[in-house]
């Protein structure tokens, strides 16, 4: 089972989210054609602004390889934290690409040897290596790796018949659970200390992939639009005290207290409850997709 399974299944618990569990593949396994055009629409403008973003993780990538390139510690670790923001946005979708997204995301529990594992890659085994072990020039190869899976990562969303409006929403839902019941537990970014800096952009992706269907969510359910847009407010209200105008990396995160992190939990799984309602509303039924 892998990852993105593991964190779909997880959401059974949230009341009144999902009535009843699938496998990520089962769920989504409904061809884009079943959705009408409007919903069709829809998730091209999601996937269109990945797209976008893609082209900026490409372009952060290459700096971050760069920046590695110099051997300056410093100087690598800065570029590894203004590199993180797209994917972690583009990761909402990640059931449509599960082998990419390990290759990019994956942490070292997803593999038999762990930290040590030949397979453990991508920007968690960078952090590892830059932050855990100030490591530049071991990070080199992973760095040089990275830049490729990210090309393949946009090769794949260029593919439309990847994605349907039940896998949107159903990756909205497992982003946003995600956050409270495991990122902020600090599974996330350990070594870098940049947790904040991953709740800031998964929620900013997971709405995203909302927002071309809101208009359609107001026709439906009115009340349904508004509460997601209070909640994603309300989520990113959360981490304002944390990150300062035109700065990428956020407070370190073991400086959060517990009260705060309770707060921001709390936040996501409002988004998530909120998300799930507006998709019912749409007819988006994720647990029989």
């Amino acid at each position: 089972m892998n990852r993105r399974t593991m964190i779909t299944l997880s959401i059974a618990g949230a009341a009144g989210t999902l009535a009843t569990t699938k496998p990520v593949a089962a769920r989504i396994s409904r061809s884009s054609a079943d959705d009408s055009p409007e919903m069709q629409a829809a998730v091209t403008a999601g996937v269109s602004y990945f797209g976008s973003r893609c082209e900026a993780q490409a372009a952060s990538c290459r700096r971050l390889e760069a920046a590695i390139r110099t051997g300056d510690l410093a100087t690598a670790r800065n570029a590894y934290i203004e590199a993180r923001p797209p994917y972690e946005e583009i990761e909402t979708l990640a059931y449509a690409f599960e082998e990419v997204d390990g290759d990019i995301d994956a942490r070292p529990y997803a593999f038999d040897g762990g930290e040590t594992d030949e397979n453990f890659r991508g920007f968690h085994r960078i952090e590892v290596l830059l932050f855990g072990y100030d490591d530049v020039s071991a990070a080199l190869p992973y760095a040089i790796r990275l830049n490729q899976s990210v090309a393949e990562l946009k090769t794949q969303l260029a593919e439309r018949e990847r994605f349907n409006a039940a896998g949107q929403f159903g990756g909205m839902l497992a982003l946003t659970n995600e956050v409270a019941a495991k990122k902020i537990s600090s599974e996330e970014e350990a070594w870098s200390d940049q947790s904040l800096l991953i709740f800031k952009h998964n929620w900013i992706g997971a709405c995203s992939q909302y927002l071309p269907f809101d208009g359609l969510v107001t026709r439906a359910d009115p009340a349904a639009s508004r509460q997601v847009m209070v909640a994603r407010e309300a989520a990113l209200a959360t981490l304002k005290p944390y990150f300062q105008s035109g700065v990428v990396a956020a407070t370190p995160y073991t400086e959060v207290a517990f009260s705060e992190r309770r707060r921001m939990a709390d936040a996501s799984n409002r988004l998530r409850d909120a998300i799930g309602r507006a998709g019912r509303s749409l007819g988006v039924d994720t647990a029989s997709s």
